[in-house]
């Protein structure tokens, strides 16, 4: 990152941090480090085991490059961050801004899930916004980002900037066609050694040897997009192989590559798929070698936000699995698997605790804390309180919660 460009960030990471109280730093995203820490330093303070540090703002970083120039994400520990990507000439990003960590919503439901007791009291203390000022604060983040970099931001510079590689690979394909005496044959031995390089985390290397498939696809198809396509497939099988090996989550490379069948049959032009399968290739080229356990986390706090947002309605699976963008199966492997319980009874538990509160209020009946809280009706509502508590709801209300639970 440049020095006008630091400084840039520097005074727009003060500006929205004396206007919102919310802690803005800048990362250095190349070397994976903090430029300037903001306050507070909740990260430098952090004691939970499972947290992976700075990867968890290079995981934030590089969704917000994804998906165009903005992301609010969860840490490990379910605090809220934002981040903004800062894009070089090139189109690469040079660096990052990060606001955070806040709260969105009620702070009684961060801390009913808080996995750190010893940091409650920190954060306690945090900025607490609404979805809506949250969406706010990003939008501010990623303009100042924008500005910092002084080139318009967004996601489509990582693609010209790849699809420019892209066609220089091509050029270079047919280049060695001509001086190999014009025969043009397909090198499948490079597929081997590019599933060598991804189970070996060679990063760079598998991203110049992807590259120079996709060339060799192309100049071997003779640029016939029907031909092109087919081997286009193969190629993703080949690194959902490998990205397997690599130790990705075998359910969510499925997932991935049900999706790309049939996106592939849309394009009916070179250049539209070029620009695809650019965006394809950078996917699994992250995702076999950063931020899963990351963005499992991130998931299910997005799962649980979700829930505690909208307990008083009916809640389906399909529902959630909609909103943080993952099939149903997977979407419940992965809640059971970090949490340790099933959705249903992420539902009902948050239900239960919601309850409580209502209990507490003589002049609300049962049936209407059990409609309140989103329980069918009042005998299931029953039913799920003492079974999670111990107790009925009317001895829970008697005893005016002073039950020990």
């Amino acid at each position: 990152m440049q020095g006008i460009q630091k400084q840039r960030c520097f005074e727009y990471a003060e500006h929205i941090f004396e206007l919102t109280g919310v802690s803005v730093s800048v990362l250095d995203v190349p070397n994976g480090k903090f430029l300037h820490s903001g306050r507070p330093n909740v990260c430098k303070d952090c004691l939970f085991n499972k947290c992976s540090g700075v990867n968890v703002h290079l995981y934030g970083s590089n969704e917000a490059y994804r998906w165009n120039g903005q992301y609010i994400y969860y840490c490990p520990l379910g605090l809220v961050y934002a981040a903004s990507p800062v894009i070089d000439e090139a189109g690469r990003m040079d660096g990052s801004l990060i606001a955070g960590p806040f709260i969105i919503g009620d702070v009684q439901d961060t801390l009913l899930d808080f996995p750190e007791p010893s940091m409650v009291d920190l954060v306690a203390t945090l900025p607490v916004l609404s979805p809506a000022k949250a969406r706010h604060l990003t939008a501010i983040l990623a303009a100042s980002a924008a500005y910092s970099a002084g080139i318009p931001q967004g996601r489509a510079g990582s693609f010209v900037f790849e699809q420019e590689k892209l066609l220089k690979s091509i050029y270079n394909a047919r280049e060695k066609m001509i001086n190999e005496g014009g025969e043009n044959v397909y090198p499948i031995e490079y597929e081997k050694k590019l599933h060598s390089l991804i189970c070996s985390h060679d990063k760079t290397g598998a991203q110049q040897l992807l590259n120079e498939l996709i060339g060799r696809i192309y100049c071997a198809s003779n640029f016939d997009l029907p031909t092109i396509k087919i081997r286009a497939l193969e190629l993703i099988v080949i690194l959902s192989r490998a990205t397997i090996d690599a130790g990705a989550d075998v359910k969510e490379i499925f997932l991935f590559n049900s999706n790309y069948i049939n996106e592939i049959e849309k394009f009916d032009s070179l250049d539209d798929l070029s620009v695809w399968l650019c965006s394809i290739m950078h996917r699994f080229i992250n995702y076999s070698f950063d931020f899963t356990q990351v963005k499992h986390s991130d998931i299910v706090y997005k799962v649980m936000e979700y829930v505690k947002r909208n307990y008083a309605s009916k809640i389906s699976l399909d529902d959630v699995a909609k909103h943080v963008y993952l099939s149903r199966s997977y979407l419940s492997s992965v809640f059971k698997d970090e949490t340790g319980y099933s959705l249903f009874n992420y539902i009902n538990r948050v239900r239960v605790e919601k309850s409580k509160l209502y209990l507490l209020d003589n002049t609300i009946s049962l049936v209407d804390v059990a409609a309140l809280c989103g329980f069918e009706d009042q005998s299931y509502f029953t039913k799920v309180f003492k079974k999670a508590t111990g107790v009925s709801p009317k001895k829970y209300r008697d005893s005016r919660g002073n039950i020990a639970i």
